[in-house]
This record gives structure tokens, sequence and C-alpha cells, in this order.
């Protein structure tokens, strides 16, 4: 009998620390934060796009993209673009993100490939 009372008591708080876990109220806050971090890369690329326009990264040379890129970028958030795989060499090293972001165009005779890292500094 006391075996079968061990059992049902270490079910029950089986039960019961599984809904804690499940209930815990600060996974939803957490995963709130990492994609308000995540978003910041995105809506970086996003205004970039807006900003210099299709038609400049279709006619544009590789340095005058890489001059607007640089004048886009700041000390939290870095962006860089490569122009047929070649990247701007602006970065001595990539850096260690606490978000980043990446958006490939196919362009007409040209792939452009803008990328954005959320750093810390």
């Amino acid at each position: 009998m006391r075996f079968l009372d061990i059992a049902v008591a270490s079910g029950y708080a089986a039960v019961c620390l599984s809904l804690v876990v499940v209930m815990n109220p600060v996974a939803p806050r957490e995963s709130a934060a990492v994609a308000a971090t995540q978003s910041r890369p995105d809506s970086a690329i996003a205004a970039y796009v807006e900003h210099v326009g299709l038609p400049f990264l279709t006619k544009s040379s590789a340095p005058a993209i890489c001059a607007s890129v640089a004048d886009s970028s700041n000390a939290t958030l870095v962006l860089d673009v490569l122009v047929q795989g070649a990247d701007c060499g602006q970065l001595a090293s990539r850096p260690t993100p606490l978000a980043s972001s990446s958006l490939t165009l196919s362009l007409p005779g040209r792939v452009v490939v803008v990328e954005a890292w959320l750093v810390r500094r």
C-alpha cells in the first residue's frame, strides 16, 4: 500500500511540475524579446532597400553601393552588401551578432545580397 501511495504522489508531483514549466510567465516575455531583437535587422534591410531603391541597386557600381551601405550603418546596426558575391570589404571581421538577417535580390545582370547584424558595442 505504501508503494502505491508513493507512486501516486510522484505522479502528481510530475504533473504539477509540468504545469509550472508550461505556464511559466517568463517564457512568453523572452520570446517577445527575441522577436523584437530580430525585427531590427529585418527592418533595417527593408528601410535600406526602400531608401536607395531597386534601380540604384541594379544600375550603380559596387563602390557606390558600398558607400551607401556604409552611410546607413551605425554603431549597433551593421549593414553590408555583396554584389555578385564580392563584399564591400569595410568589415575587418564579421561581428558576433545579437541578431542577423539577409535579403538576396536577383536583379537584372547581378545578384545583390544585403546583410544586417545587430551588435553590442
